[in-house]
């Protein structure tokens, strides 16, 4: 029996740490050209080379996307890319144009996964990939658990399939609404999910209806579904969310692999219910199962409801520093004394930290703590740089989960520091 994988996102450096703190076993990333992602915060050269360092260190692979459709100009300047990412140690790469395929072929050793782009739906489709020397398919979103089992055993190669997060409406991600209502190639790294938009319907008359989501799905949520995945050995269980939070980081890598390896441990509780409570603490739009069990059906669009509450829990930020007298936090949001802070720890419960005292870098107490500072709480012998903290959804605004560029902690500590007081 194979035990799946748990593949996570990783958007920029600090969001492949949260990863690799969490417990995925492979992250997927991408450089600043041949991807799906031109808005997400890519990496250099110097920083794959860093991230596939750290995540070898710590037992995680590394897969580099190179899914884009890319002219003939774009060819020629693939080899050299190449070449770094050999150098780098990356595990393998991800494509879905047969150009793409052929030159990683013809210029380098690197394994490679075909992207759900390419559409890999069966086992004929799957032989002639494999044939072609992929050696995994991410196979599209239109192809069950039982199905992918069934590609596996008939081909004769690894499968993955997504189990969390944001779906395209369209055929595994062939789109071109962008490109009609921005001007930008989705295919080439444009999207700019005009599918998420609302829309009014019209009829031929002039009559228009109300505005809603008509062209988007709920998000994908398997969490149910991950013995399954154990009992019919797919290969890996991938995370979508590059452009997502260190926050949804943490949280889906977590749920899943404590999920997926209580399923290996053969448990018949694992404790669903409480990993779908941690899934509902993040922002989410309503959840479905999509196509992992039966067919996908009108139940799964995304119509807006009023009602529907995002996300229970706030971001607060992550441990910068942890020693034997205080933790450092980075605050994301306010904190004040009194509040429930959860600390969210790789492979166990969530951990509440004691906020009766809060101090300043000068040491000083004080009452509440704005966002972007950096406060001073009690030690705790769990904590470690790193960790993510939130606390329940309060009626403030809060500000957008998100760390879009790395930091560097130590120097984040020090900037405060001198400017403490």
């Amino acid at each position: 029996m194979t035990k799946p994988e748990i593949l996570a996102p990783a958007g920029n450096m600090f969001k492949l740490q949260t990863a690799v703190r969490y417990g995925a076993d492979a992250v997927y990333l991408a450089g600043r050209r041949f991807g799906l992602r031109q808005a997400a915060d890519n990496f250099t050269i110097e920083q794959i080379h860093q991230a596939v360092a750290f995540a070898h260190e710590n037992g995680t692979r590394v897969y580099v996307v190179l899914n884009g459709f890319l002219f003939d100009e774009e060819l020629e300047d693939l080899p050299p890319f190449l070449a770094e990412l050999e150098s780098a140690g990356v595990d393998a790469v991800i494509v879905s144009d047969l150009g793409v395929l052929t030159t990683v072929r013809r210029h380098s050793n690197l394994r490679v996964h075909l992207s759900t782009q390419a559409s890999a739906l069966n086992s004929h489709a799957a032989r002639f990939w494999r044939d072609m020397g992929v050696t995994r398919l991410v196979l599209g979103r239109e192809v069950s658990i039982a199905e992918a089992a069934i590609i596996k055993r008939e081909a004769g190669v690894e499968v993955e399939l997504f189990g969390h997060g944001a779906m395209c409406m369209a055929f595994s991600g062939n789109c071109t609404i962008s490109n009609y209502t921005a001007g930008r190639d989705s295919n080439r790294g444009g999207c700019i999910q005009s599918c998420r938009f609302k829309y009014r319907l019209s009829d031929e008359r002039g009559g228009a209806g109300p505005q809603d989501h008509y062209l988007s799905s709920k998000d994908l949520q398997g969490i149910a579904q991950v013995p399954s995945f154990v009992e019919a050995g797919i290969d890996s269980l991938k995370i979508e969310g590059r452009m997502k939070s260190p926050l949804y980081v943490a949280t889906t890598v977590r749920a899943y692999a404590r999920a997926r390896d209580a399923a290996w441990q053969r448990q018949a509780d694992f404790g669903v219910e409480d990993l779908f409570r941690e899934l509902n603490t993040m922002s989410h739009r309503d959840y479905t199962s999509g196509n992992l069990v039966d067919k996908a059906r009108s139940d799964s669009i995304y119509l807006h409801d009023e009602r529907h509450e995002p996300n229970s829990h706030d971001v607060i930020g992550h441990i910068l520093e942890a020693t034997e007298n205080h933790l450092a936090i980075h605050l994301r949001n306010p904190l004040e004394t009194g509040d429930r802070l959860e600390m969210l720890v790789p492979g166990q419960d969530i951990r509440v930290l004691a906020t009766d005292t809060l101090k300043d870098l000068t040491g000083q107490r004080v009452q509440r703590v704005s966002s972007n500072r950096v406060v001073l709480l009690p030690a705790d012998s769990i904590a470690r740089a790193g960790f993510l903290l939130r606390k329940p959804k309060s009626k403030i605004d809060a500000q957008k989960d998100d760390i879009s560029h790395d930091t560097d902690d130590a120097a984040l500590i020090q900037h405060h520091r001198a400017h403490a007081g």
